[in-house]
C-alpha cells in the first residue's frame, strides 16, 4: 500500500477526487474512499471507475493501462486484509478494460511488430 506524503497537499487533493498522478496515488484514492465513504456497491464501483478514467486520461498508454490494474488488484488485498471487506468488484472493474487494452496491444503489434 503506498503512502502519500502528509507533507504536501496530494492527499487532499486526492480526497477531493482530483486525478491521481501515478498508480501509488490511484490506489491511496480508491483505499481512502472504500475506507471512509461506505454507501452502496453502485455507488462505489461508479465513483471508482470515475477514479481509474481520469488516472488513464484521454490517451492511455502501455503504462497507465499497467499501472492501473496492478494499483486495483493491491488496492483490493489491502482492502480486504485491512478492512476485512470484500472488494472484488475491483477486479471485476479491472476486467472491464480487457477489451480495451487489448485492442490497444492489437494496434501496437501493428505499429511495432510483435514480439519474435
Amino acid at each position: 500500500m503506498p503512502y502519500i506524503s502528509a507533507k504536501d497537499d496530494r492527499r487532499e487533493k486526492l480526497r477531493n477526487r482530483e486525478p491521481a498522478l501515478t498508480a501509488g496515488e490511484l490506489n491511496y484514492q480508491i483505499f481512502y474512499y472504500v475506507k471512509h465513504h461506505i454507501i452502496d456497491i453502485i455507488e462505489e464501483v461508479y465513483v471508482i471507475k470515475g477514479f481509474v478514467e481520469q488516472f488513464l486520461g484521454d490517451k492511455p498508454n502501455y503504462q497507465r493501462y499497467n499501472d492501473m490494474t496492478g494499483a486495483l488488484l493491491r488496492c483490493e488485498r489491502e482492502i480486504y486484509r485491512r478492512l476485512e471487506r470484500d472488494a472484488t468488484y475491483l477486479i471485476d472493474i479491472m476486467n472491464g478494460y480487457d477489451d480495451e487494452i487489448a485492442k490497444y496491444e492489437d494496434t501496437k503489434i501493428i505499429e511495432n511488430g510483435d514480439v519474435e
